[in-house]
C-alpha cells in the first residue's frame, strides 16, 4: 500500500538555492507543474517576516512530547484525560450526525469549545458514569460529522469509557531511552530534537504567511483533485492505524466537510504559491537533490514492509512527485531563511 507523505509538510534541513531568471526557466516551470501558474496565482510579500520562537512555543512542544496518562480507578478531575461517548439528541431525536463512540478529551480543553462543556460535565465523574448537557446549535455545529450547521438546541448524553491521569515526566537519560517516543538515548538528543521540530514549526508558520499573502484568481482542476485524492488516502491510513472508520478519524480530529475543503484548498494555493516562487527567485533542483529526497523517504517508511529497498520507494512514489517536493523543501526555506526569527526561549526541563 501506498503511503501519502504531506508534499505540504515536508522540510528539508539542508537546501542549495540557485538564483537568477531567464523566461526559458519560466517555461521550464511551467512544464514541470503541468499548467501556466502565473495565471492562477500572484504572490504578496514573502520575505523578511519576522518570527519569535518564545518560550511559550517551547513549552508546548516539551508538553507534547512528555505527555502520559494512565488509566486510574476513580472520578474525573480537572487535569485529567476522559474517554467518552456522546449522542445528540434534536427535539429528542437522535441524531448519527452528533454522535461519537471514542472520544479522548483533556479536561482543559483549549481548541474545541463544545468538547469542553462536555469534559467540564463529567469532572466528578468516574467510569460508566453518564451526564447530560444542553448545547445550543452554534456549539453543536463544530462536531458535527458531515460539516452541517444546526440551528436549534442539542441535548448531548454522555457516558464516561475511561479515567486516566495525566504527567509530565522530567527528562532524564533513563526516561529518553526507555520511555520517550524518540529514538534517542540522551537528554541533549532529545532537546536537539524539540529544537529542529520548533525551527520545523517556524518554517510552516512563516510559509502559512506567504501563502495567505498571495492572491489566486482561479486554480487547476487538476491540482486540486490530486491533492483531494492524496489528503483522502492519507486520512485512509491514518484511520486504519487508529482501527476506525475515516468518518470516526475526521470526528477524533475535529474535521468537517467544511473545514477539510478548506484545507485542500489552502494546500492548493500552497502548491501554486511554491511554482511561483520557484519563478521569482529561479530555484533549480539536482538529481542529487532528488536522490537525496528518495533517501529520505526510505528512512521515513521504516518499519513498513512494502518499502524496504530504495527501489520500492521509487517504484510507488514517481519521481514527478518527488520533484515536487522538493521544490516546496527549496521554496520553504527560501521564505525562512529570508525572514527574521529569534530564539527567545531557554530549554528546561519539566519540574
Amino acid at each position: 500500500m501506498k503511503r501519502v507523505i504531506s508534499l505540504l509538510l515536508a522540510v528539508a534541513l539542508v537546501t542549495t538555492l540557485l538564483v537568477g531568471c531567464s523566461c526559458g526557466q519560466d517555461k521550464k516551470i511551467d512544464k514541470e507543474a503541468g499548467f501556466e501558474v502565473d495565471k492562477y496565482i500572484k504572490l504578496g510579500e514573502y520575505k523578511d517576516f519576522t518570527y519569535n520562537i518564545d518560550q511559550k512555543k517551547f513549552d508546548e512542544m516539551l508538553a507534547e512530547k512528555t505527555y502520559e496518562a494512565t488509566e486510574v480507578n476513580r472520578a474525573a478531575k480537572m487535569g485529567d484525560e476522559i474517554e467518552f461517548s456522546y449522542k445528540g439528541y434534536v427535539d429528542d431525536k437522535k441524531v448519527k450526525d452528533l454522535s461519537q463512540d471514542d472520544i479522548a478529551a483533556e479536561t482543559d480543553q483549549k481548541d474545541n469549545s463544545t468538547y469542553k462543556k462536555m469534559t467540564d460535565a463529567l469532572i466528578g465523574k468516574k467510569k460508566g458514569d453518564t451526564a447530560t448537557v444542553k448545547l445550543s446549535g452554534k456549539d453543536a455545529s463544530k462536531v458535527s460529522k458531515d460539516g452541517k450547521k444546526y440551528t436549534k438546541d442539542v441535548t448531548f448524553k454522555l457516558k464516561v469509557k475511561e479515567v486516566s491521569a495525566v504527567k509530565y515526566p522530567k527528562v532524564t537519560n533513563d526516561w529518553v531511552k526507555n520511555e520517550s517516543n524518540e529514538d534517542v538515548n540522551t537528554v541533549e538528543e532529545f532537546f536537539d530534537i524539540v529544537k529542529a521540530e520548533l525551527d520545523d514549526n517556524a518554517i510552516a508558520d512563516l510559509w502559512q504567511k506567504a501563502v495567505d499573502n498571495a492572491t489566486m484568481s482561479s486554480w487547476p482542476p487538476e491540482l486540486y483533485d490530486k491533492i483531494k485524492k492524496e489528503e483522502i488516502a492519507d486520512a485512509e491510513y491514518n484511520a486504519d492505524e487508529w482501527d476506525m472508520s475515516l468518518d470516526e478519524y475526521y470526528a477524533m480530529n475535529g474535521d468537517t466537510k467544511e473545514s477539510l475543503e478548506k484545507e485542500y484548498m489552502n494546500q492548493v494555493k500552497s502548491i501554486l504559491v511554491m511554482w511561483a516562487i520557484v519563478k521569482a527567485e529561479d530555484i533549480e533542483i539536482t538529481a542529487k537533490d532528488i536522490e537525496q529526497r528518495y533517501q529520505d523517504l526510505l528512512v521515513e517508511l521504516e518499519g513498513d514492509d512494502d518499502y524496504k529497498t530504495i527501489d520500492d520507494v521509487k517504484k510507488n512514489y514517481p519521481k514527478s512527485e518527488i520533484k515536487e517536493a522538493v521544490y516546496l523543501d527549496k521554496a520553504q526555506n527560501f521564505v525562512y531563511k529570508h525572514s527574521k526569527v529569534k530564539k527567545t526561549y531557554k530549554v528546561h526541563n519539566n519540574k
